[in-house]
């Protein structure tokens, strides 16, 4: 596929026209990444933007213990990286590895930042999906102080589906179940604890675990 229409399927640049989407292409390339790549740590300088084209990636902190807790995940379509870019003396706030072979649009932060200055619509885009990220932090939070951990799991399941779920003729959807210290470092708990959430919510009807699938029937985005 051409660079521009990668970068035209990309939600964050659907608004653009193609004068713009070709602004981007030339601020831009596309690397290819292993499972378990560093993209950058924590401490680092921020020079870059990422947009996930394939694959998926996690945001993750490290314990004093070496324990690693989940921030976030990104899938096909979303941007990450892009909050050091606002300030040249800021650096990560946490480390970013990829869960799978990802590909990833990879946006040099000087140049992207000189584009949103002659770009006004790349300006709007970015701040909505910044708005976005932080309504989505402040739930996730939330979520952590407020809910137990069979309320966390579940939400968690919901948003695999809706990043990625297939959606089956019953209406109910599938997605690839992730290794539960995923889950339990997504969460805030224990792989044992997610064990035990992830068979209560099978009892109550609420998903299916089949093979490495997990269906959600009535536990739906």
């Amino acid at each position: 596929m051409n660079p521009v229409e990668v970068l035209r399927a990309v939600p964050f640049f659907a608004g653009l026209n193609q004068n713009q989407l070709e602004t981007v292409h030339r601020v831009s390339e596309i690397q290819q990444f292993a499972k378990d790549t560093i993209l950058f740590r924590e401490g680092d300088r921020g020079d870059a933007l990422y947009v996930v084209l394939s694959g998926r990636v996690k945001v993750v902190k490290l314990a004093d213990d070496g324990r690693e807790f989940i921030l976030a995940s990104f899938g096909p379509g979303e941007l990450f990286g892009e909050m050091a870019l606002f300030d040249p003396d800021e650096k990560r706030t946490a480390t970013v590895v990829t869960f799978e072979p990802s590909s990833l649009l990879v946006i040099s932060g000087k140049l992207f930042m000189a584009m949103l200055m002659e770009n006004p619509a790349i300006s709007l885009s970015l701040l909505r999906t910044v708005t976005q990220r932080l309504k989505e932090s402040s739930a996730r939070f939330a979520n952590l102080i407020f809910l137990d951990t069979y309320s966390r799991v579940g939400n968690y399941l919901v948003k695999m589906a809706q990043d990625g779920g297939r959606r089956l003729a019953d209406g109910s959807l599938v997605i690839t179940r992730p290794p539960q210290q995923e889950i339990a470092d997504f969460v805030g708990s224990s792989r044992e604890t997610v064990s035990r959430a992830l068979k209560e919510l099978e009892h109550q009807g609420l998903i299916r675990m089949i093979g490495k699938k997990v269906i959600l029937s009535r536990l739906k985005p």
